[in-house]
Formats: structure tokens, C-alpha cells, sequence
């Protein structure tokens, strides 16, 4: 590896492990004749990196050599496409079925699903100016992962990320449900889990991911994580992301576990600034929903008791986002934050929502007025 190659490497964001970053500490303390600091500095001085790096090796000795460094490279995305992405056009619809599982085991139940096509033109107004500057990647052993754009609501707590998963010879037989669109975690070994970087706890968002259908690949997976948090959060703080390659999953008799991972890192991503959101009112009662063009927060004295949600537009045609009488489901994912009777309902839609052309939100018959 020559100097300029150094360079390079050197002026890129790393990802780098607890210990390490504990002895890098050090080193500058030692460096600059003075106190460890009791915060990171997030960029150094080229010479001061050099420096630090060596000590580091005989710091740790052994140890660092255990230890891989991952390179977070900025990379050039295409607009309309990680909009399009984003909100769920590459995802199918599907009329309620029930799959018997190839091994006997519990069946799949698939509610109704309706998925409707967004303008991109009018996707990338709405989202274009809280994505990211540009795409992110990594190379994780032979895995490549891009995450090519997100958008975060801090105010319902939701979120939408849209990233890809590139593996030579493929993820294995089974690993993709290549007629809904999703991930068969049995087989699928990556295991992402989105976090802020937020001072709340819990930090995590739960969250499904949907295989984007029109662009993947048997080798690359193209896939957008519908997620939710608990509130509290900041977008502009930045995020985590918990990269795992999980282990080979074993079945003996009851008994089922996996192999410990191959693979176990953190990864950062930057903040954005946070979606705008509107308010709805009941105006008898006074309370409040808020919701985005990716996201609904409304209060309920239980997520499991809601019977139908829905969204009534302008030009008076609806998008019902959850309705149990008929088993429709077009929610990307539903969070129960709280506890009943007081409890938090946090729903990610399964398509683009302008909120200025909502007239109303409509919860099992309560109406909340736009404006």
C-alpha cells in the first residue's frame, strides 16, 4: 500500500471498536501531553491519526490485529430511484392467504395488501430535501451494503430506509419470498437493526423490511426497513446501524439455536433533518394525530383494539390503512408504544401520503380534522 492509498483510506469515516477507540484515547492523551478527554473528537490531524494508529498497534499488541476496520465510503445515488424505493413501488399487492410452512410447522397468515404506485416527481418533493447528501457503503467480509437513502420523522417517531445487500453467489435457497417481497430469516443471514444515536433508551427501531421486487437480484437485494421507535429522538443526532451475519440455525428436537455470528459491527450514519408533520383534531373532544408523509401517531387506549384506520383526502377518496373487519392491511408496520390504557399507536404507510391533500384522519369512527 503506497502513501497516496494511505491517504485515502485515512480520509474516510471508520467504524471502529470499543477497545480500540478506548486506546486511541489514550494515545492522544499521551500525544498532547495531557488528561484523556472525556469526549471522542470525531476528525484529527492526518499526522495525529498516523501517530495514534502505530501506538495503537503496540498498545494492543495482538489484539488489534483481531479487529477489522470498516470503511464507510460516500457513493452517488440515483434521486428518483431511492424515492421510488422508499415508498414501496417496487413492493407487490396480494389478497389474503394462509402458506402451510414447508417443514409442517405453523403456517403464514397474509392479510390483504394493496400497494399503490406514487409519482415520482411528487416523491421526490416531498422527500428529496430530508435525504441524506448521498448514499453510504461498506464492505463487511463478502457482503457490500449501500444504504442508498433514508428519511426520519422524530415527531410520530417513524422512519423509512432504503438500502441494498450485494453477496456473490447469492443468499441462499429460500432466503427471499420472491412473491411477497420478503425476507425468510431462517436462511437470510444479514441482520440489520436500525438505531438512534439519541440519548433515550430503548435507542432501537423496530421495524420489516420489504424486498423491493422491480430492482432486485438474485445476488442484490434492493430493500426498504419501515420502522418506528419510541419517541424522543433526534434525527439530526444520526443513527446506528447493528450489521450482524447471523449463524447456521440448528433444530435438535425442541431445542433450536444458531451458530455465534460471523460478523458483529456498528455502523454510522449521519443525521437529517426531520420530516415536517401536520395535526389533526377531533374538534369535539380536542385530541390531537399527527402524521407525515411516512407516518401516523395517534393515541388509543390499545394498539390490539383499533379496529380501522384511514385517511380521507380532499378529493374525497380514502386510503384505509388498517381494517380488521376485512383483513386489509397497508401498513408497512404498526409500533404499541406504552401501556394499555394508555398507550401510543405508531403507523408506517405502505405508500406515499401528501399531508396537505388529507382532509381527515379517521380512527374506528373518530374523526380528526385537518386544519
Amino acid at each position: 500500500m503506497d502513501e497516496r492509498k494511505l491517504h485515502e483510506i485515512l480520509g474516510q469515516d471508520l467504524e471502529v471498536p470499543n477497545m480500540v477507540n478506548k486506546k486511541l484515547e489514550e494515545v492522544y492523551a499521551l500525544v498532547e501531553q495531557r488528561e484523556r478527554p472525556g469526549k471522542r473528537r470525531r476528525v484529527r490531524p492526518l499526522r495525529t491519526v498516523l501517530i495514534a494508529a502505530a501506538a495503537v498497534a503496540l498498545l494492543c499488541g495482538s489484539a488489534a490485529a483481531a479487529y477489522d476496520f470498516y470503511v464507510r465510503q460516500s457513493v452517488p445515488v440515483d434521486p428518483d430511484q431511492t424515492v421510488q424505493g422508499i415508498v414501496g413501488n417496487g413492493q407487490p399487492s396480494w389478497t389474503q392467504q394462509v402458506v402451510d410452512a414447508p417443514d409442517g410447522g405453523k403456517p403464514r397468515h397474509y392479510p390483504n395488501r394493496e400497494v399503490v404506485r406514487s409519482d415520482t416527481a411528487l416523491a421526490e418533493g416531498l422527500l428529496g430535501a430530508y435525504l441524506p447528501e448521498s448514499g453510504y457503503q461498506w464492505q463487511l467480509e463478502d457482503y457490500t451494503l449501500t444504504v442508498e437513502g433514508y428519511v426520519l420523522d422524530e415527531s410520530t417517531s417513524t422512519a423509512k430506509f432504503y438500502y441494498t445487500i450485494e453477496h456473490p453467489g447469492g443468499f441462499g435457497e429460500g432466503a427471499v419470498d420472491w412473491t411477497h417481497g420478503l425476507l425468510n430469516s431462517d436462511v437470510y443471514k444479514p441482520y440489520l437493526q436500525f438505531e438512534t444515536k439519541s440519548d433515550v433508551d430503548p435507542s432501537f427501531f423496530g421495524g420489516r423490511a420489504y424486498v423491493d421486487l422491480e430492482r432486485s437480484t438474485q445476488e442484490k437485494l434492493y430493500i426498504v426497513e419501515s420502522a418506528a421507535g419510541f419517541g424522543g429522538w433526534k434525527a439530526e443526532d444520526g443513527l446506528r446501524i447493528r450489521f450482524l451475519l447471523q449463524g447456521e440455525l440448528h433444530e435438535e428436537g425442541l431445542r433450536i439455536y444458531r451458530d455465534d455470528p460471523s460478523l458483529d459491527v456498528y455502523l454510522d450514519l449521519p443525521g437529517v433533518e426531520s420530516l415536517p408533520v401536520v395535526s389533526a383534531v377531533d374538534p369535539v373532544t380536542g385530541d390531537t394525530v399527527q402524521l407525515s408523509v411516512i407516518g401516523l401517531k395517534v393515541g388509543c387506549e390499545d394498539l390490539d383494539m383499533i379496529g380501522c384506520v384511514a385517511l380521507e383526502y380532499a378529493d374525497g377518496t380514502r386510503y384505509t390503512v388498517y381494517d380488521s373487519t376485512s383483513n386489509l392491511d397497508n401498513a408497512d408496520y404498526g409500533l404499541g408504544d406504552g401501556e394499555s390504557p394508555n398507550m401510543v399507536a405508531r403507523y408506517v404507510f405502505n405508500r406515499l401520503v401528501d399531508p396537505s391533500q388529507v382532509a381527515a384522519v379517521v380512527v374506528d369512527g373518530q374523526r380528526y380534522e385537518v386544519g
